[in-house]
């Protein structure tokens, strides 16, 4: 494939439905799961954060080991498209099982959400994992995977925007709140999972697999996990990520119990709330990709995450009942949001040329399967450690009055602080990233020459 190719418009939006229908179930799990344990299901705070932590340390081990299977694929669909396929209908099967409350008694509960979970967790690796493998193999060229990355994350604010307002408009405002909990959130979970079916399917059909490696790769699992880790560059971009993700993962958890514990949203106005910052998430995409055009993709995210931190600090001083104040904070978090999820996507393929240049493979799928493994690790200490934090604080699961001032004034600092010590964290990690562009197209020259003579030798 040239390096200057286009990929057409319409593979782009077919690609980003993909992670459309991804977000959906990421954004449904991350708002409003958790919340579901302990305020639907009726399950202690630090029991819910126990069935986090449990699904997610499967899910981190079934990662790696999909992006090597992936790798090692042949059909006549490709090696990444083919799971699309065959993934689409237990992905959103699982997800719709997710949201039934099947006993009272807590300790079957427990065994139940967490063997769901992960079933549920393993339907999404066979998916996401490939998903993610496959930007790469869509274009090599260092500004198109901008332009894919827009796509792909302005429709996957789309999937986040829908899962955001969706379950609260289903939930809080036609079932018309608490007390039908129980009933709104299986049919949410029916209605979600039927898109996420379709939309896979339609990434599956309208995508091609056009960047293709010769190498074969034959290293086992610790022997692939030992090599790409070796790769200084790879671990920098890891470190970015790693904290990049956990922050946002933070807010999604605690941002619910933020409205609806803290700050006192009405019910019926909780999904205009959670719509607002996903909102300007997508309106903010093309400033981020132009910004990261003319700064470059280090520098744009620096500024970024520094005014994210900023921006969470209004949580401190949120007033009770002030729907215009919880605005202005959605407004503005939701342009940090925007540069949070475009860039990091972006600046990872870059790695896979740096790895060719210096190992002489491409492996797409082991780099994304072990930077899930280990952000889905981290991932579930960090919520499993804020739902501890909860219930120390005092918070009362299923509760039909106000929750205890300590776990209010638990929530607030969570959310003022947590995440934007996580985005600071990150911040370091690209200050020494050595991955520019022009560095980037000096290594894109090399392999073309390399490629160059192979073909010609």
């Amino acid at each position: 494939m040239k390096e200057g190719y286009v990929v057409p418009t319409i593979e782009k939006i077919a690609y980003g439905l993909g992670d459309l229908a991804i977000n959906i179930a990421y954004t449904t799990i991350g708002f409003y799961f958790l919340f579901f344990l302990v305020n639907v299901a009726g399950l202690p705070a630090q029991w819910a954060g126990i069935i986090f932590f449990i699904a997610r340390a499967w899910d981190a081990i079934t990662d790696p080991l999909m992006g090597m299977i992936s790798d090692r694929t042949k059909s006549k669909y490709g090696r990444r498209r083919v799971y699309f396929l065959f993934g689409c209908i237990p992905f959103g099967l699982m997800f719709m099982l997710i949201w039934l409350v099947p006993s009272h008694d807590h300790y079957i509960l427990l065994g139940y959400y967490a063997a769901i979970t992960i079933l549920f967790n393993t339907a999404f690796t066979v998916v996401a994992v490939p998903y993610n493998a496959l930007m790469p193999e869509l274009s090599q060229n260092y500004d198109e995977r901008t332009s894919i990355s827009g796509f792909r994350m302005s429709l996957s604010f789309v999937g986040n925007l829908i899962a955001a307002v969706g379950v609260s408009v289903i939930v809080d405002v036609i079932f018309k709140g608490k007390e039908h909990y129980i009933t709104s959130y299986p049919v949410m979970g029916v209605i979600f999972g039927i898109i996420i079916i379709v939309l896979i399917f339609i990434t599956f059909v309208g995508t091609k697999e056009r960047v293709q490696s010769e190498a074969v790769i034959h290293d086992g699992l610790l022997k692939t996990f030992k090599a790409v880790l070796s790769l200084h560059e790879f671990r920098i971009i890891l470190g970015m990520f790693l904290f990049n993700m956990i922050g946002f993962d933070l807010i999604q958890a605690l941002f619910i119990f933020f409205l609806k514990d803290v700050v006192l949203i009405e019910e019926d106005m909780t999904f205009v709330v959670m719509g607002i910052p996903l909102i300007v998430a997508v309106l903010s995409a093309p400033l981020w990709i132009y910004i990261s055009d003319k700064l470059d993709k280090r520098r744009a995210y620096m500024v970024a995450a520094i005014y994210f931190t900023l921006s969470l600090l209004l949580c401190l001083i949120a007033p009770v009942h002030n729907l215009q104040f919880v605005i202005i904070i959605g407004v503005l978090a939701g342009v940090g949001i925007s540069a949070s999820q475009i860039i990091p996507f972006s600046m990872i393929p870059d790695v896979i040329e740096y790895d060719e240049y210096k190992n002489g493979v491409r492996r797409e799928g082991a780099f994304y399967g072990i930077t899930t493994f280990l952000y889905k690790v981290a991932s579930a200490s960090a919520i499993a450690l804020a739902s501890a934090f909860l219930a120390f604080f005092g918070y009362i699961e299923n509760s039909a009055t106000a929750q205890p001032q300590s776990a209010v004034s638990a929530i607030r600092y969570m959310m003022a602080f947590a995440p934007g010590l996580c985005f600071l964290i990150s911040v370091y990690f690209v200050s020494i990233l050595p991955i520019t562009r022009e560095g980037f197209d000096e290594i894109k020259r090399i392999l073309n020459e390399r490629k160059s003579i192979a073909n010609n030798g």
